[in-house]
């Protein structure tokens, strides 16, 4: 998992709410093989202060099922229409990138 401070902590837990406490190895290498390796460009650093910014920015759902169900762009992806995911598999992907 990333760097957490202490007071990130609870932001972590709201959107892993429903994808359970940690990764598994299995679920690591399916999200690394359905979504890829890193974004070239970006170091681990820059991926764990996105994940940071992301568990900020949605901190505020505390509803798993609203978690679930909320879709999100691919910010890495450049295309002129990025690829839909969602958040949950993303904040997923970007913590199995980090880890």
């Amino acid at each position: 998992m990333s760097r957490v401070m202490s007071g990130d902590q609870d932001r972590h837990r709201v959107i892993q709410q429903g994808e359970g406490p940690t990764l598994s190895p299995a679920r690591r290498k399916r999200l690394l093989k359905a979504y890829g390796p890193a974004p070239a460009g970006y170091t681990i650093e820059d991926l764990e202060c996105f994940l940071d910014l992301l568990y900020g920015l949605y901190s505020h759902i505390t509803s798993p099922k609203a978690l679930q169900e909320m879709i999100v762009s691919d910010p890495f992806d450049r295309s002129e229409q990025p690829r839909q995911l969602r958040l949950v598999d993303l904040a997923a992907w970007l913590e199995a990138l980090v880890s």
